[in-house]
């Protein structure tokens, strides 16, 4: 029987299994595709039991923008199929049509479809719907504020409950729509999302309180697993959890890596706003590379993510002495055309991209060039990206990865 949602937030009962989802557009079908054989090789081992879901195995689900996304339709108790479907009709619907230039102008495409497309997930539920299944934690940025918003279904988090004497509204009445959406406004593709804030005499939201918020990467969060790492030890965040590698462990899941090479001729001739769109990405590139490097300087991994041709992947190398949690990168990287272009023209050793090596077929140089878009919805796109995942997720997941060690109580009776 699935514990209950009291039991996997609790300190009390054991173990304790986080799932963390980056951000990444469309490509978040990349890591649905992961994720099949995560939930694939759980089921297994509870028995082949059709109903099973991640949210009966993690403690604690968190993602930022399409990672909110895919994590708030886990811990509400959806499969993994269910979201892939939900996928690959979403991409077509919301980025199909352009609304504006995503430059000067206005965001690239229309928030009210993103929300259109959630409102059947989500509807009226809020971070405290008893239909949350496990912990959920949403990152995103209030940008009036300057500060990066960490959103638990935690009853023992700060502001999870009113405060005395306050008429702000507590994380738990927040519409799990307006975060999620909030987490995924992605600046030049979405709009900003306004919530109010505070509440009247009549409990109804008081006009004139708003806050405005933007795509949680933009807080440095894209990878949200250091600050879920933060959410499970900092008392101030009710968690309360453990550490250590046989008491704590992460499955981290990116969207596909790719590094952002730009061009200094062709970056110096762009208008301003073209550059600092440039600029962002390149950030929030290299806040998802920092996370994974200092969560693998703090753990133990199967099989650890190469970093840089520097440090490398940090085998062996723990800077706390023991390991802090057993964590896990599960990602791909996204060759490029140029890559496969060297090959060819060097003519001593044709072999295709280890991208190409991974699904077993050609890749052309359109679809090199898309393969890291995040806004691009074509359905056939889609299929490759979930394909990519797929692969991936064979590379990684196995009957020794998630570490047997942190099997439920259950699997290990039967």
């Amino acid at each position: 029987m699935p514990q209950t949602l009291a039991e996997h937030l609790s300190p009390a009962t054991g173990p304790k299994r986080m799932l963390a989802l980056d951000g990444g557009g469309v490509k978040g079908t990349i890591t649905l595709g992961m994720l099949v054989h995560l939930e694939n090789e759980l089921r297994r081992r509870a028995g082949g039991n059709p109903d099973f879901r991640l949210s009966h195995y993690y403690d604690l689900i968190g993602g930022t923008s399409t990672g909110s996304i895919i994590a708030t339709g886990l811990a509400l108790g959806l499969s993994v199929s269910e979201l892939m479907d939900f996928y690959l009709d979403l991409g077509p619907r919301i980025f199909g049509r352009k609304a504006g230039d995503g430059t000067l102008f206005a965001s690239k495409f229309d928030s009210k479809g993103l929300r259109d497309a959630l409102r059947p997930v989500l509807g009226t539920k809020t971070l405290g719907t008893d239909q949350l299944k496990t912990g959920l934690a949403i990152f995103t940025k209030r940008i009036d504020t300057g500060s990066a918003w960490v959103l638990t279904n935690h009853p023992k988090a700060k502001y999870f409950d009113t405060l005395p004497d306050s008429n702000v509204f507590p994380n738990k009445r927040y519409r799990l729509i307006d975060i999620v959406q909030a987490s995924a406004a992605a600046p030049t593709f979405f709009d900003e999302v306004t919530i109010r804030m505070e509440y009247d005499d009549t409990n109804r939201a008081r006009a004139g309180s708003e806050g405005y918020f933007v795509d949680g990467a933009v807080g440095g969060h894209n990878n949200p697993s250091v600050q879920m790492l933060m959410l499970a030890l900092v008392p101030s965040y009710g968690f309360n959890w453990q550490r250590g590698a046989r008491n704590l462990m992460m499955t981290s899941c990116g969207t596909g890596y790719r590094r952002p090479r730009i061009d200094g001729r062709k970056f110096a001739t762009k208008v301003p706003a073209l550059r600092g769109a440039d600029a962002l990405r390149s950030m929030i590139h290299d806040t998802v590379k920092q996370n994974i490097a200092l969560m693998q300087a703090l753990s133990h991994s199967q099989i650890p993510w190469t970093i840089d041709s520097e440090i490398e992947t940090l085998d062996g190398v723990c800077i706390t002495g023991d390991p802090m949690l057993d964590f896990q990168r599960i990602d791909v990287i996204l060759d490029t055309w140029d890559a496969k272009d060297r090959r060819q023209k060097r003519k001593t050793d044709p072999l295709p991209t280890n991208l190409e090596k991974l699904i077993g077929k050609p890749l052309t140089r359109v679809q090199f060039d898309r393969i890291d878009a995040l806004d691009f919805g074509e359905r056939g796109h889609l299929e490759l990206l979930r394909e990519i995942g797929l692969k991936t997720g064979e590379r990684f997941i196995s009957a020794a990865y998630p570490d047997p060690a942190f099997d439920l109580p259950e699997w290990t009776a039967a």
